[in-house]
C-alpha cells in the first residue's frame, strides 16, 4: 500500500496574463453594449436637436441622415447638401433627385421582400437624422423627396433632453 505514493506537486498558477485578457474582453463589451439596445447609429458630424420625447425606435427602418455637407442614406453618401440648398424655393414641387432614385430602389427592395414572404407589408418608413443647424428648406425639400418615393412614414431623431 505505501509503495506507490503520489508525490504532491506543488503548482502555483500565474493568472496575470488571464486576468488582461479578461480586462480587454470586459472593456470591449462595456463599450459595445448599449442598456437601452438602440438600433439607431448617429452619422458622423451631425449633432441632433434634443427633444422632450420618449419614445424609441421599435424596429430598423431605412434612415436618411443630413449633414451641413452630405445627405446620406444608410450611411452611404448620395448627395451633397449644396445640391439640396440650390433647389429653387419657388419650386413647388422640389425633388432631389439623386435621393429620390436611391429611395425608389429601397422601395423596390422592400417590395421583393413582401412578394417573397419576408415581410407583411410595404412598410414605407425612414428616419430622418437632420443636424439641428441645417435650414427648414433642405428639410422640406428632403421630406417631400420621402413621400414621392413612397416613404411617407417618416420619424426623426432627436436627443433625449436631459432636465434633472
Amino acid at each position: 500500500m505505501g509503495r506507490f505514493r503520489k508525490k504532491k506537486h506543488n503548482a502555483s498558477m500565474n493568472i496575470t496574463s488571464l486576468m488582461d485578457v479578461l480586462t480587454i474582453m470586459l472593456l470591449f463589451l462595456l463599450k459595445n453594449y448599449s442598456a437601452d439596445g438602440s438600433i439607431l447609429t448617429n452619422a458622423d458630424n451631425l449633432v441632433l436637436p434634443n427633444s422632450e420625447s420618449k419614445k424609441k425606435p421599435t424596429e430598423v427602418n431605412l434612415q436618411i441622415a443630413v449633414t451641413q455637407d452630405m445627405i446620406l442614406l444608410d450611411n452611404q453618401a448620395v448627395v451633397p447638401t449644396e445640391d439640396a440648398r440650390n433647389i429653387s424655393q419657388e419650386e413647388n414641387d422640389p425633388i432631389i433627385t439623386k435621393l429620390e432614385e436611391r429611395l425608389k430602389v429601397c422601395l423596390a427592395q422592400e417590395e421583393e421582400m413582401v412578394r417573397l414572404g419576408a415581410l407583411n407589408a410595404v412598410q414605407g418608413r425612414v428616419i430622418v437624422q437632420v443636424d439641428k443647424n441645417i435650414d427648414f428648406d433642405v428639410l422640406f425639400k428632403i421630406m417631400n423627396t420621402c413621400g414621392k418615393s413612397g416613404y411617407n412614414n417618416m420619424n426623426f431623431a432627436v436627443m433625449e433632453r436631459d432636465d434633472g
